[in-house]
C-alpha cells in the first residue's frame, strides 16, 4: 500500500498523550457501559477543546498537539546528556519493530524522532495542563508562579521548551512513554488534518491539572467507563480515535495490568489508523485497516469524491468476515463493530451490547 509523504501540505504532525493515573480506593462497580464491564482502578486524563479551536472544537480529546521543529533539535541531546544519557542510550529507546510512516523521511539535522515525537507530547501536555513529565529534577525547582510564568513563555514559543532545562536541570521523561498508535485525520471533513503518535504513560499520583485558558476549556479525571457513559448520555462530546481508544481501555479495570501491558506492547510498534469513510443511507460508516471494506489504495489525499454505498450498515455488516470499523448514524448514535485482533499485540476495543 503506497503512502503518500505529504506532512506540511495535507496535513501536520502531531503527538498525543494518553495520561494514566492511578485512582485509590475508586469503588469497583459494575459500570453501566454493560454487563461484565468493571469499573478501573484509574483515571484517564481528558481535556475539552474550546470553541476557539478551528480543529475539533468542544470534543474531549487526550492532551497533545502539533509538533514543532524545536522538539526534534539537536540541543536536546545535551539536555539529556547532563542527566546521564548519552547519545547511545537515547537509541535503546528504538525498537526493533517497523518504524511508522511519522518516524520517516525525517531531516538529516533532527534528533531521532523516537525522541521528537515524545518530547512535543510532553510539551503540549504542559501547556494544555500544566502537567511537566520530568525526569532529575532539582531539588530547588521552579515556585509554582515560576512554572506558569514558563508555560506561558513555552506556548507562545516552543522552541523555549528546551531552554528550561537548560536553565532549571532536568530532562523530559521520554522513557516514561510508551508507544501506542498513530492517527491520520480522514479526507473530506473540511477541517485541518494531522497525523498524530498517540503515547500511552503512567503516573502513581496525578498532579492537579490547570487549563491553560486558551484551547481547553473542560476537563475530565475519570475512569474509561465513567467518560463513556457521560459520553452514551449526550454529556460530552468524543472524537473517534478517543472514543475507539477509550474502549480499547476498557480491557484493563487495572492500572498495574495496563501498565504492564503498555510496557510490553510499546517494544513491538505502532500501528497506523486512517479511517476511510463511506456514506450510506443511515448515516456514516468509517472503516478502518482489517475491515473488509478497507480499499487496497488508499486515497490519502481525499482527490478522489467521496465514497458511497447504497446498502444499509446491517447489510455491509452482514456482506463482510472481518470487521473493524465506526458506524455513525448520529452524533449520539455511534457504534463500534470490531472482530479482528489488532496488529503489533494490540487489544481490540471491549464492545459491550
Amino acid at each position: 500500500m503506497k503512502y503518500l509523504v505529504m506532512a506540511g501540505k495535507a496535513w501536520k504532525e502531531a503527538a498525543s498523550l494518553l495520561i494514566i493515573g492511578k485512582a485509590l480506593q475508586l469503588g469497583t462497580k459494575k459500570s453501566c457501559e454493560g454487563p461484565g464491564v468493571v469499573n478501573a482502578d484509574y483515571r484517564v486524563v481528558f481535556l475539552k477543546r474550546s470553541t476557539k479551536n478551528s480543529f475539533l472544537p468542544n470534543m474531549y480529546v487526550f492532551p497533545g498537539g502539533a509538533v514543532e521543529s524545536s522538539d526534534f533539535s539537536s540541543a536536546w541531546l545535551d539536555v539529556f546528556n547532563k542527566c546521564g544519557y548519552s547519545e547511545s542510550k537515547l537509541k535503546e529507546i528504538r525498537t526493533d519493530a517497523p518504524p511508522p510512516r511519522l518516524y520517516k523521511d525525517k531531516p538529516d539535522h533532527f534528533i531521532m524522532p523516537e525522541l521528537g515525537f515524545r518530547i512535543a507530547a510532553i510539551r503540549e501536555t504542559f501547556e494544555e495542563s500544566g502537567i511537566l513529565l520530568a525526569k532529575h529534577l532539582p531539588d530547588n525547582f521552579l515556585a509554582p508562579d515560576d512554572i506558569n510564568e514558563w508555560r506561558d513563555i513555552i506556548y507562545n514559543d516552543a522552541s523555549q521548551f528546551v531552554k528550561l532545562f537548560q536553565e532549571v536541570g532536568g530532562c523530559p521523561a521520554v522513557w516514561d512513554l510508551y508507544e501506542w498508535i498513530s492517527y491520520l485525520t480522514p479526507t473530506h471533513m473540511g477541517t485541518r488534518r494531522y497525523n498524530t503518535a498517540f503515547y500511552i504513560t503512567f503516573m502513581d499520583k496525578l498532579p492537579k491539572v490547570v487549563l491553560d485558558d486558551t484551547e481547553m476549556s473542560g476537563l475530565q479525571v475519570s475512569t474509561p467507563q465513567s467518560i463513556l457513559e457521560k459520553w452514551h448520555k449526550g454529556h460530552l462530546g468524543v472524537a473517534p480515535p478517543q472514543l475507539y481508544e477509550l474502549h480499547r481501555l476498557l480491557n484493563f479495570p487495572h492500572f498495574d495490568d495496563l501498565k504492564k501491558f503498555a510496557e510490553e506492547r510499546g517494544r513491538k510498534g505502532i500501528d497506523e489508523y486512517f479511517l476511510v469513510r463511506i456514506l450510506t443511507p443511515e448515516g456514516l460508516v468509517s472503516v478502518l485497516p482489517g475491515d473488509d471494506l478497507y480499499p487496497t489504495e488508499v486515497d490519502y489525499l481525499g482527490d478522489k469524491p467521496q465514497l458511497e454505498m447504497d446498502s444499509s450498515m446491517e447489510e455491509l455488516r452482514r456482506s463482510a468476515s472481518k470487521l473493524n470499523r465506526i458506524e455513525s448514524r448520529s452524533k449520539s448514535d455511534i457504534k463500534l463493530v470490531v472482530n479482528i485482533d489488532p496488529r503489533y499485540g494490540h487489544k481490540r476495543p471491549l464492545i459491550v451490547a
